[in-house]
C-alpha cells in the first residue's frame, strides 16, 4: 500500500484548526465572564433584598439602557439573585440635564412626570443618578456649575424624602481622545468634581465613571480615536462602554447597600 504524502500535512492543518477554534471559543467565553462588580452584586452574600427596586435617572445613555440590561441579565442568570425579584427601572431622558430631569421634560421627550412624582409613585429602594454630559455638551443651553450643584442637591433631598438610597455617578466622556484638545471631557471632569464633593459631604456612594473611562481610554485608545473604543459616537455606549458602566455601578450598589441603616 502506497503512503499518501499529503496525510501529514492534512493532519497538522486539522490539529491547528482545532487548536485555533479552542482558543477562539475560550476568548469568547472569557468575554462573557461576569465583571468583578457584577460578580459581587450577584454573589451568594449579595446585599440585595427580596423585592428590591432600583431606579436609574439619566440622559439618553440611560434611556438606551444597555448597561441596565446587562445588570438585569446578570441578576436573572445568577441562582443567588434570580428569585429575589429585583426590578430595575430606566428613567432616561433624551437630551436630559439635571434641571430637565428634575422637571421630567426635555427638548426630545418626557419621563412621564417630575422626578419627585416618579419617586413618590414607585418608591425605589435605591436611586442611581447618572447625569452631566448634556449639562456640559449643550454649551450655552447647558447647565451652569451652580445650577448643576443645586439641582443635584435637590435630587438627593427628594430621593431621601421618598425613602430611597441615593447613588451618584460622575459623567463619562464627550469624545474619546485623551489629549488637551478635548476640552469637553476636561470640563466634564470639573462637573464630576462637583458630584464627588456632594457625595462626600452627604456620605453618599460615588460611582466615578469619569475616572473609570479616562483611565481605561488612556490604556486602550492607543491611536487616540474619537470613537470606537467605549462609544459608537463619542458619547453613547457600545457594548464595551456599557459593560464598563455596568461593572462600576454594580460595585457601587454593593457598597451602598451594605452601608444602608437596615442592612442585615
Amino acid at each position: 500500500m502506497m503512503n499518501n504524502p499529503c496525510c501529514p500535512k492534512i493532519l497538522v492543518a486539522t490539529i491547528c484548526l482545532a487548536m485555533l477554534s479552542s482558543v477562539q471559543a475560550q476568548e469568547k467565553e472569557d468575554q462573557k465572564s461576569p465583571s468583578p462588580g457584577l460578580v459581587k452584586l450577584t454573589a451568594r452574600d449579595t446585599p440585595l433584598l427580596k423585592g428590591e427596586t432600583i431606579a436609574f435617572f439619566g440622559d439618553s445613555v440611560t434611556m438606551q439602557g444597555g448597561y441596565i440590561d446587562m445588570m438585569a441579565a446578570a441578576l436573572k442568570e445568577s441562582t443567588n439573585t434570580s428569585s429575589l425579584g429585583v426590578e430595575l427601572i430606566k428613567h432616561g431622558l433624551d437630551g436630559g440635564r439635571v434641571p430637565s430631569v428634575l422637571e421630567g421634560n426635555g427638548p426630545f421627550g418626557s419621563l412621564g412626570g417630575t422626578m419627585e412624582a416618579l419617586l413618590e409613585r414607585e418608591k425605589p429602594t435605591v436611586v442611581v443618578v447618572f447625569l452631566g454630559i448634556n449639562d456640559v455638551w449643550h454649551g450655552e443651553k447647558g447647565t451652569t456649575k451652580p445650577d448643576f450643584e443645586a439641582g443635584l442637591k435637590n435630587m438627593i433631598a427628594l430621593i431621601r424624602k421618598s425613602g430611597g438610597l441615593p447613588v451618584l455617578c460622575t459623567p463619562t466622556v464627550i469624545n474619546e481622545q485623551m489629549t488637551v484638545e478635548n476640552v469637553l471631557t476636561a470640563k466634564l471632569g470639573e462637573y464630576g468634581e462637583i458630584t464627588r464633593k456632594l457625595a462626600e459631604d452627604n456620605k453618599i456612594t460615588l460611582v466615578d465613571l469619569h475616572k473609570a473611562f479616562v483611565d481605561t481610554l488612556k490604556k486602550i485608545n492607543k491611536d487616540n480615536k474619537r470613537i470606537g473604543n467605549l462609544t459608537y459616537d463619542g458619547v453613547h455606549m457600545n457594548e464595551a462602554g456599557n459593560a464598563l458602566i455596568a461593572d462600576q455601578i454594580a460595585a457601587g450598589l454593593v457598597d451602598a447597600l451594605k452601608k444602608r441603616p437596615h442592612a442585615p
